[in-house]
């Protein structure tokens, strides 16, 4: 990063949308300018499903950060979240007549005979190379090695076309551009969990307002990544129930939503008003809040569990678990998390990347996101006035990728069957 530029990063959420100004200082610690933040429009379960009504709420919220920090913005970093987002493995092999030396260009070219690869089934958004076998050899490193054959492993990320579509659909409505759209979940992996975590084998799981993502990690490799469509919302839905009304059901959520009921005192009640009649106010014992509370996210954590155990990797997660997103802050999830898997559970947090004096609300684990899109910032997200004519706007170049080519040999039909079968 250029202590020179500044960087403009843009998180879409079901809930919210943020956007953050910032620098690096000298120790290249992240320097906030200015941030504004909205609520969410045409979002659902993280995937963007109206690109007007979401483009309308980008353009505003990048122009009020616009007025905040007094120069006009050009183009920003955006995360990519979605219910349809999941993981396969698949491995590719070569064989040489005789003793190769392994550049890392025989491993590249694998990769982008996968990148290339056209899947009916859905998008590839990004591959991450597993373990390699040397002559049938376990290898982390095998770039120096010589050999007879080499197989490599990789898992690869895809999801409905319309993931990344949207994204640009929504932009092309507001006048600016990005710079990349990176799997969200994976930079905020990159905030939150350190390198000994990911070596050590641990889960982020993210707290979302309509999904809730999670990312595994094991020898410092990605090995799994899902998304469930329930987050927060789902949980204030269902105080509704209660007969109140959607702004008190989230009110009682944030107040008196716990993830153990047994731990809530039984005499305790909280009165409100009646959402069929105002003039009716309604006793609600804080024990039944949490019951109803404790029901989903018991549904959601049972979930989790499963997917981890999906991973493979279930019984090697020294780093246990830790925790995103703003429905992480149900009390005591942590502790239901916990009695669930077995596994040490615990908060996350970015905040070693912040400059000192940075205000406390960047603290909060709802800015991770954010702070892990500005990590690997490189490109400056602000208009550059030319010094010949200062009326000339020099509007950066983004480069898209091109659409995957068709390819006809066994490799595509492979990668079909595995994503078939992966549960």
């Amino acid at each position: 990063m250029d202590a020179t530029n500044t960087y403009i990063a843009l998180s879409i959420g079901s809930a919210y949308i943020t956007a953050v100004a910032a620098q690096v200082n000298d120790e290249s610690q992240i320097r906030i300018l200015a941030s504004e933040r909205r609520p969410s429009e045409g979002i659902r379960h993280g995937e963007i499903l109206n690109p007007s009504a979401t483009g309308f709420v980008v353009k505003n919220t990048l122009e009020l950060l616009e007025n905040r920090i007094k120069e006009k913005i050009a183009r920003v970093y955006v995360g990519i979240n979605g219910r349809s987002l999941k993981t396969f493995n698949t491995t590719l092999e070569r064989e040489f007549p005789q003793q190769k030396n392994i550049q890392a260009f025989v491993l590249e070219d694998m990769y982008q005979e996968i990148n290339q690869a056209q899947l009916e089934e859905g998008k590839i958004y990004d591959i991450f190379q597993q373990e390699t076998l040397i002559d049938g050899e376990p290898e982390m490193n095998p770039v120096g090695c010589n050999c007879l054959s080499i197989a490599s492993n990789f898992r690869v990320v895809v999801g409905k076309p319309e993931l990344g579509e949207n994204v640009n659909r929504c932009f092309d409505r507001t006048g600016y551009t990005t710079v990349e759209t990176p799997l969200q979940i994976i930079k905020t992996a990159q905030a939150m969990l350190s390198p000994i975590e990911r070596e050590q084998g641990c889960v982020l799981v993210d707290f979302g307002a309509s999904c809730t993502s999670i990312v595994v990690y094991h020898h410092n490799l990605m090995r799994y990544l899902w998304v469930l469509p329930l987050g927060g919302n789902n949980l204030t839905r269902d105080l509704m129930s209660l007969g109140v009304s959607e702004e008190i059901a989230e009110e009682l959520k944030i107040r008196f939503g716990n993830a153990i009921s047994k731990s809530v005192n039984a005499t305790q009640r909280v009165n409100v008003r009646s959402e069929a009649d105002e003039t009716t106010i309604l006793k609600l014992p804080l024990q039944t809040i949490a019951m109803v509370t404790e029901a989903r996210a018991t549904e959601i954590v049972d979930a989790v569990w499963k997917a981890i155990q999906r991973s493979g990797v279930s019984n090697d997660l020294g780093a246990g678990i830790i925790l995103a997103g703003n429905a992480a802050k149900l009390q005591n999830l942590d502790q239901l998390l916990q009695q669930q898997t077995n596994l040490p559970v615990r908060f996350g947090s970015h905040s070693r990347f912040l400059a000192d004096g940075t205000h406390p609300q960047y603290h909060d684990i709802s800015y991770a996101p954010i702070i892990g899109l500005l990590l690997t910032a490189n490109q400056d997200c602000l208009y550059k006035v030319t010094t010949q004519e200062s009326s000339e706007v020099n509007e950066p170049k983004i480069k898209r990728k091109n659409p995957f080519s068709k390819i006809g040999n066994k490799l595509a039909d492979s990668l079909v069957d595995l994503f078939k079968n992966e549960s």
